[in-house]
């Protein structure tokens, strides 16, 4: 009897454990590594389906932006940055700018759509200067913009400013075999991308003819207090006459003679009953009786342009 039921114990034990270490060998060996295993197949499907969205979306952007390889820097970072350094260097030798410093200011920094390039520019320009070498570089057609310019007096240079500018570059990979990228080492060409409103220099020529400083170097501009006072006949001539108010002075000049107040330098090129015309540059101003020098009005060129072609 006693071992009938031992036997009974032992069958039930055996049953007891066999369930236990079977569903335990489900549970641990089965169930939950293929649990892991969907939870981990739909992580990468997930991450799949971004990356297709990704490369969808950079795909869509390039084919929308297909000019922008070729205003790219050269996808090699020693050409990239050697030869945009010798082009701004070649800039500020047209500008004639001496003594500037051109230097890289950090690493190239790569994200998915480009590689940006930083570059320092440190020299003295005049406010003409400055208004050329900021026309060369809108005009120019890289991917590339100042992100900050400071502008300081240089002491005991009136006509000069110390200019310290931090620039942009980019290099913009191509989308694909269907476009083909045409650099391979050496910077755009052959084409300019204008980003201003204005085609001509002499447009922007008027700021170079401001002292922009003046309140920085102390005083003030004597042109913003020389008013055109009158236009008289001197021995048969006309004669302009213009008052200095900050010092009480009156300058007396007339055709073709060249006067200098304060930021305001210029030729006077026809003298007319209410009004006078000077020449500062290639482009002429005028001048009304009653107003000062640096309220001159710009001519439009075709008007100067009519007028020498009809001078007999």
């Amino acid at each position: 009897m006693n071992n009938l039921r031992n036997i009974v114990m032992l069958a039930l034990l055996v049953i007891f454990f066999a369930g236990y270490g079977g569903f335990w060998a489900y549970r641990s060996l089965y169930r939950e590594p293929r649990v892991q295993l969907g939870d981990e197949i739909a992580k990468y499907r997930q991450e799949t389906e971004r990356l297709k969205q990704s490369t969808t979306f950079m795909n869509q952007y390039y084919n929308q932006h297909v000019g922008l390889y070729y205003r790219s820097l050269p996808q090699n970072p020693n050409d990239a940055l050697a030869n945009y350094q010798h082009w701004l260097r070649e800039v500020l030798k047209f500008t004639d700018i001496e003594g500037a410093e051109v230097e890289t200011e950090q690493a190239p920094q790569r994200t998915q759509l480009a590689v940006y390039y930083r570059f320092r520019v440190r020299a003295k320009f005049s406010l003409d200067q400055l208004s050329r070498f900021l026309y060369e570089f809108s005009f120019a057609p890289f991917l590339h913009k100042i992100k900050a310019m400071s502008i300081a007096p240089v002491e005991g240079r009136e006509d000069l400013v110390a200019v310290n500018m931090s620039i942009e570059a980019l290099a913009v990979p191509p989308a694909g075999s269907q476009y083909p990228y045409p650099l391979k080492s050496d910077l755009p060409s052959g084409f300019v991308h204008p980003r201003l409103r204005s085609g001509g220099f002499e447009t922007y020529r008027v700021i170079a003819n401001r002292n922009l400083l003046q309140s920085a170097k102390g005083g003030v501009d004597k042109a913003d207090y020389a008013k055109l006072t009158a236009v008289n006949h001197v021995n048969g001539e006309p004669e302009v006459w213009i008052s200095v108010q900050t010092d009480g002075t009156l300058v007396r000049v007339k055709r073709g003679e060249t006067i200098r107040i304060g930021s305001f330098v210029a030729t006077v090129v026809d003298i007319l009953d209410q009004d006078v015309v000077f020449q500062r540059g290639t482009m002429r101003w005028l001048v009304t009786l009653g107003d000062t020098l640096n309220n001159a009005f710009a001519l439009p060129v075709e008007a100067y342009l009519i007028e020498s072609k009809n001078e007999p």
